[in-house]
């Protein structure tokens, strides 16, 4: 039966169709966790999301998101409710809706029927298809004009590999994308059918799923903003209704769980720049919750962080195999540096021996990609040199392609084992010998160790042309049973001196004992893998070379007799200042 509304009531109805808000009070419904039918009431998870969908339909920009969340937060509810609605009140939509399996793709279709059955007539569209996989809103009059909306929401499965391949798609929903099998091809290919413009969307949501596949590669190209994706990453504790408040008192807590509390304590910034905290009070109850779920994978504790991470990286972490210590990363992660305001410079090198300059550069994100990556100078210099301290530099160099690995330098103070200095990209293997050479002596005359495995004979023969002699020599016993030096120069990575380098790189990380305020290579440490064989490497499609620099430096040296008790400024050991005597290469 047709309801007769006067121009008032219909000019409200048409307000209320517009404002996501109101309509979402007087039209859509959901299922709670006790089975009961509700009203939607956004969390602050969800408002964030939809917050921003809706700055973008008013300021006509397409909607481009990928998210990264904990488990049962809403947010597939959310997004259903943003289709739904704008599916339901403009004309000729068509959105469709992918789950990684059929189970998933069914629970996704019953939110568009629940929406759709318990919605106040006065905003129900007419419905022309309802099968078990659509929901066409269309209805023609008698003389086959059409009269209602003619939008369509389909949903399918990952496993279908035409699904919505046919179509001109304004809103796709791609939900687990870390569980699909063809992630990459299927995704591309459906993404093509999106056009470019105003009031189109595309969600890509997951929860992790390991590394490397497609969700892992573009959650990480859209935290480097290298894709058109905006990243929105929901931490579980961000959820109401994770708290358990018992009378059972808290006992001690254990160092992750200090991390947690300074991560809740530290808050939550939406897209807009709100700011949520965890009330005080609430912090216990919220670390009663975790402590309890984190019993349910006691035989794979790795799946808590990745069901229920705290922070971003944590997620991917886990369930990758990580060879450095999770925590230690995310606390330095915690006192890492901001891109903008690193000193960067540039290392200019004159035509003779000790002819250098270091000039500041100033933070320009225009620059191409392999200076962006460090900022914009090559050089970072975390500390300056002191003239009463001695310094080691481990080089990791690199063939010298633009899109290639990088050439590293890392600078660690031998008393202090903190990274000093950091210089990384891309140069000819010789040019590299004389930026090393510069950097070697703008530091106190560093002792500087070349991994010599390829390109590196270049750079260590380069040194010796401009008259660097303060060059790292390789030991017998890295290939026989005797401590005499050799005259063997640099460091030669082999199966053996690479599992003992990342070996001790791993205790010196879990320990504290090297400070590094540089997120590349923080970023590169989370990326650091062993695989099913047990082999140490990055993990595809990333970068290994600041790890492996690092490494080399701390072979340099007897860092292991240094006193680490306090990390403060102290004299080199004796040993140290033996070994670096012997180490010295005079032409």
């Amino acid at each position: 039966m047709d309801i007769q509304l006067t121009k008032q009531q219909l000019a409200k109805i048409n307000d209320i169709r517009k404002d996501f808000y109101r309509y979402a009070k007087n039209n859509l419904y959901i299922k709670n966790k006790a089975a009961q039918i509700v009203p939607f009431e956004p969390n602050i998870a969800q408002r964030a999301l939809i917050d921003y969908v809706l700055w973008c339909i008013k300021h006509g920009k397409p909607v481009r998101v990928i998210i990264l969340k904990a488990r049962q937060m809403g947010l597939s509810t959310a997004e259903e409710a943003i289709i739904y609605w704008w599916t339901a009140t403009n004309k000729n939509i068509t959105s469709v809706i992918i789950g990684h399996e059929d189970k998933s793709a069914k629970n996704l279709y019953m939110m568009f029927r629940r929406y759709y059955d318990n919605s106040n007539p006065l905003f129900k569209p007419s419905v022309k298809y309802n099968t078990k996989t659509d929901l066409t809103f269309e209805r023609y009059d008698e003389n086959g004009n059409q009269v209602g909306l003619g939008s369509i929401i389909k949903t399918a499965t990952a496993k279908n590999s035409s699904a919505g391949r046919s179509d001109t798609i304004q809103l796709l929903h791609a939900s687990e994308v870390g569980e699909w099998e063809n992630g990459e091809d299927l995704v591309a290919s459906i993404m093509q059918t999106v056009p470019d413009l105003p009031g189109t969307m595309i969600f890509l949501e997951s929860t992790a799923k390991g590394r490397g596949n497609y969700f892992h590669k573009e959650w990480k190209a859209a935290e480097k903003k290298k894709n058109n994706f905006t990243p929105f990453f929901f931490p579980w504790w961000l959820m109401p209704g994770y708290e358990i408040y018992d009378d059972e008192p808290l006992g001690k807590l254990s160092e992750y769980e200090e991390f947690l509390v300074a991560t809740m304590r530290k808050g939550y910034d939406t897209y807009f720049g709100d700011h949520y905290e965890v009330r005080e009070e609430e912090i216990p109850a919220r670390l009663k919750f975790y402590r309890r779920k984190a019993k349910d994978f006691a035989s794979e504790p790795a799946k808590m962080f990745q069901e229920y991470p705290s922070v971003a990286k944590e997620a991917f972490i886990a369930s990758g195999g990580n060879v450095f210590d999770v925590l230690a990363l995310e606390k330095l992660e915690t006192e890492a540096k901001e891109i903008e305001v690193t000193p960067h410079y540039d290392i200019l090198v004159g035509e003779t021996y000790g002819d250098f300059s270091i000039v500041p550069v100033p933070y320009n994100s225009n620059l191409p990609e392999d200076v962006i990556v460090d900022g914009n100078g090559k050089l970072k210099i975390f500390r300056e040199p002191i003239y009463s301290h001695e310094y080691a530099i481990g080089a990791d160099v690199a063939e010298g392609l633009a899109s290639g690995d990088f050439s590293v330098a890392e600078v660690i103070d031998t008393s202090t084992m903190e990274t000093v200095a950091r210089w990384r990209g891309h140069c000819d293997p010789d040019e590299f010998g004389e930026i090393l050479g510069a950097l070697g002596t703008y530091y106190n005359h560093a002792l500087i160790g070349v991994e010599v495995n390829n390109h590196g004979l270049t750079t260590v023969q380069k040194l010796r042309d401009t008259y660097y002699t303060n060059l790292y020599k390789r030991e017998k016993n890295y290939d026989h049973d005797f401590e005499e030096p050799t005259a063997n120069l640099g460091w030669k990575t082999d199966q053996r001196t690479k599992r003992l380098a990342i070996d001790d790189l791993k205790t010196i990380i879990r320990e504290g004992h090297n400070r590094d305020p540089d997120k590349v290579f923080i970023d590169e440490a989370f990326a650091y893998v062993r695989d099913e064989r047990g082999r140490t490497n990055a993990e595809e499609g990333e970068h290994d070379d600041t790890v492996m620099a690092k490494a080399i430096a701390f072979q340099l040296f007897d860092w292991g007799d240094n006193d680490t008790s306090s990390l403060v400024v102290h004299k080199p050991t004796e040993a140290a200042r033996n070994k670096r005597k012997h180490s010295v290469v005079k032409r």
